[in-house]
């Protein structure tokens, strides 16, 4: 019998009979600047809920009831855990965002982890988070959308995504749109530029785009969770890619905003961690490493990232 063919490095089983291509977002053209805005979100008049989601259970209903829901990241989807750390972590954090239910979303091993989705989540619901910055979009937007509508918390709410490939800002806004998740909800295309905050050689958002689609998203609000995963970081000579995320966005923070860094463990985002920690004072949680970010809040106090025991 003849040796298989090798898999290529792009894909990785899902099942036996599946696989899941991994986008190259890199590859993506980029065109002029704009805001992507999604028309109002509607009440369902079957349900009375917002966001096309109906009455859905919060994180707390889902952990209580594992089997009950499925999601586009539920445990048959994925391999079987292996006895370490990080696989049980991640485990336990799909039956959490089982809780976020909707149309399938092609996750991919660019997508941030779901155990360090379930920590932003944590954050969201614990500490009452209402305007909510990512760098980056994708999967992990349409799912803190999707928290953010079930949530409807007084005073509204309102998420913006920016993103660098306008290709890939369409996409994430027409998924978006199909799940009705309404106006509040905005992915800004900020294609990326040279910047005087970007290390010699790497580029970051535009910084007209940048400014004026967080102008028109948070309509003169300040941040309250800044979730940094991107631009992309994983080239050789982009680890630090990331690092003018703070010093440009640093006014735009409220008094106990929540900084999250993605993709912790490798050693760029650790050195752009070092780096903020001694230009601002803030002291990164480390021990979230396992769900691959690292999370700090300002003001002095310890962020609150999952309920805590005796």
């Amino acid at each position: 019998m003849s040796a298989a063919a090798p898999v290529p490095e792009t894909w990785r089983p899902v099942r036996a009979s599946v696989w899941l291509y991994s986008l190259d977002r890199a590859s993506r053209s980029v065109d002029s600047a704009r805001v992507l805005r999604l028309p109002r979100r509607r009440r369902s008049v079957a349900t009375g809920g917002w966001c096309g989601l109906g009455n859905s259970p919060d994180l707390g209903t889902a952990l209580s009831g594992r089997g009950a829901l499925r999601s586009a990241v539920a445990a048959s989807d994925v391999p079987p855990p292996s006895p370490t750390g990080r696989e049980f972590s991640d485990e336990a954090a799909r039956h959490a965002l089982a809780a976020l239910p909707g149309p399938y979303l092609p996750w991919g091993a660019g997508a941030m982890r779901p155990a360090g989705l379930v920590t932003v989540g944590n954050d969201i619901v614990l500490n009452g988070r209402r305007r909510l910055v990512e760098l980056g979009s994708g999967i992990s937007t349409v799912l803190l959308a999707r928290l953010a509508c079930q949530r409807s918390p007084r005073g509204g709410f309102r998420l913006a995504a920016v993103e660098h490939d306008a290709r890939w800002a369409r996409w994430v806004t027409e998924q978006l749109d199909r799940e009705g998740t309404g106006s509040d909800v905005v992915v800004i295309h900020a294609p990326l530029a040279p910047h005087p905050r970007a290390e010699q050689g790497l580029s970051w958002y535009d910084d007209a785009a940048l400014t004026g689609g967080l102008h028109t998203a948070l309509r003169g609000e300040r941040i309250d969770l800044l979730l940094v995963d991107g631009p992309p970081a994983y080239a050789a000579g982009h680890g630090l890619a990331r690092y003018p995320a703070l010093p440009v966005l640093w006014d735009w923070l409220a008094p106990e905003a929540t900084v999250v860094l993605d993709d912790a463990e490798r050693p760029g985002e650790q050195e752009v961690l070092r780096r903020w920690e001694r230009e601002t004072g803030l002291d990164f949680d480390r021990r979230a490493d396992q769900a691959g970010v690292a999370v700090a809040r300002m003001g002095g106090a310890d962020p609150r990232t999952g309920p805590r025991h005796g």
